[in-house]
């Protein structure tokens, strides 16, 4: 019950806190089968977060058993569909290992009765553009619930790719897409160690086609170099925030594949050229997408007067966002954990904020209140894109208020760097 409650308002908060949701490919899941969904895990919790809000049949995943320890902590996990798994290396023992097997006999009986189930099979949280090695709990899983039912039919297997453009902040774009089901009938027969080596080596390959993948870390800054020049060509509608949609995913994996491809000569002359750019960029104090705009962006009469609702919003809205982000620059320190953290953090003290509110109007009997601070708060949605479209404009400005042979210095370093996107 929990659980169907907190979604809408997730769904809601997580609407929000992303500028652009690519959702495509949901109908490769099996319906009315036993499914695992295997994703990659970028982020602390974002990736349960949003797969829970969007898949129209409710979800299950599997989590860190050590998030379990307290009792009243374990109890609200699991009324959200959390199942907690145990490692050695969260401290946990060996009596938290042995805890596993509930766990095991849970998720067989649960895909036995046609639940989802998500498995992060890289079995830790790591920020970056690749695929780590794929650890064996989703075999064990897959093939243990076919053995203790044999009469299964089949249970599938869904690789998953979740891509951030930002994965510390919010208003990025996020691009999920769900793969080709894989059989773990077909792989399974004995249950040997081989066939689950098989069936991890399908599915890697499986999730790889779906994700953003820099094989070298070296790489890192120059991928994100050149995704940011393709974001300010791209041409994206603000609504509806989640799409069906993959074009925007195969652009940037072309982008991050020319790069693993290239040769060594090339990529050093390539990384020259963007790190020229992109130290003229900031030093002018401006950004690529004013750049790269062939047509300023409008500030007239309009957003002048949208102007007033915007800082309204903002006003009103600024005690819970300045709390949810001082709890994600105090309280967290991985990187991983900062976007999710800040993401809930930023929800539960918005909920508090209009709980406060609601029982203000109700005691003094004046429930005109409440419906101002649903106005306002109407404001600040609105806000997020009007201060997005100020900073914009303002980064346009700037660039237009710089010296004509600067302008041309940028445009010129910027053309330079551009075949290498537009061939792909």
């Amino acid at each position: 019950m929990f659980y169907y409650l907190v979604r809408p308002l997730a769904r809601l908060g997580t609407y929000l806190f992303f500028q652009k949701i690519y959702f495509a490919n949901e109908h490769r899941i099996p319906r009315d089968k036993p499914v695992i969904l295997a994703i990659n895990h970028p982020t602390g919790f974002m990736e349960p977060i949003i797969m829970a809000v969007l898949l129209k049949k409710p979800l299950h995943f599997l989590v860190r058993g050590d998030f379990f320890s307290k009792k009243i902590y374990g109890a609200l996990l699991r009324a959200l569909h959390m199942i907690p798994i145990f490692r050695m290396r969260d401290n946990t023992g060996f009596s938290g290992v042995k805890s596993n097997f509930s766990t095991f006999e849970a998720c067989y009986a649960g895909l036995k009765s046609g639940k989802i189930i998500m498995i992060f099979p890289e079995g830790r949280t790591v920020l970056e553009k690749r695929l780590r090695p794929l650890q064996r709990g989703l075999v064990r899983i897959a093939f243990g619930t076919l053995e203790r039912y044999p009469e299964l039919e089949d249970l599938y297997v869904v690789p998953v790719g979740v891509n951030f453009t930002d994965g510390e902040r919010p208003r990025g774009k996020v691009m999920i897409n769900f793969g080709e089901p894989l059989s773990a009938r077909s792989f399974y027969q004995s249950g040997a160690a081989v066939e689950g080596d098989q069936l991890l080596e399908a599915l890697a390959q499986a999730m790889a086609k779906n994700i953003v993948i820099v094989e070298d870390p070296a790489d890192d800054i120059l991928a994100e170099q050149l995704l940011t020049l393709d974001r300010s060509e791209r041409k994206e509608k603000l609504f509806p925030v989640v799409e069906d949609a993959t074009d925007c995913l195969w652009r940037e994996k072309s982008i991050a594949d020319r790069i693993n491809s290239m040769v060594p000569d090339e990529k050093t002359t390539l990384k020259a050229q963007a790190e020229t750019y992109f130290k003229t960029l900031k030093a002018a104090q401006t950004n690529d997408k004013a750049v790269a705009k062939s047509r300023e962006t409008q500030f007239g009469l309009v957003q002048m007067l949208g102007l007033i609702p915007a800082y309204l919003g903002y006003v009103f809205g600024f005690l819970p966002a300045q709390l949810a982000y001082y709890i994600k620059h105090k309280q967290v320190r991985r990187l991983e954990y900062k976007m999710p953290v800040w993401a809930c953090a930023s929800w539960g003290a918005f909920l508090v904020y209009y709980l406060f509110w609601l029982v203000l109007a109700a005691t003094i009997g004046q429930w005109l209140i409440l419906l101002v601070s649903v106005l306002l708060g109407g404001f600040g949605w609105f806000a997020l894109y009007y201060f997005e479209h100020l900073v914009q404009w303002r980064n346009e400005r700037k660039f237009k208020s710089l010296d004509g042979n600067l302008q041309q210095q940028l445009q010129d370093q910027r053309q330079h760097l551009l075949p290498f996107i537009q061939n792909n």
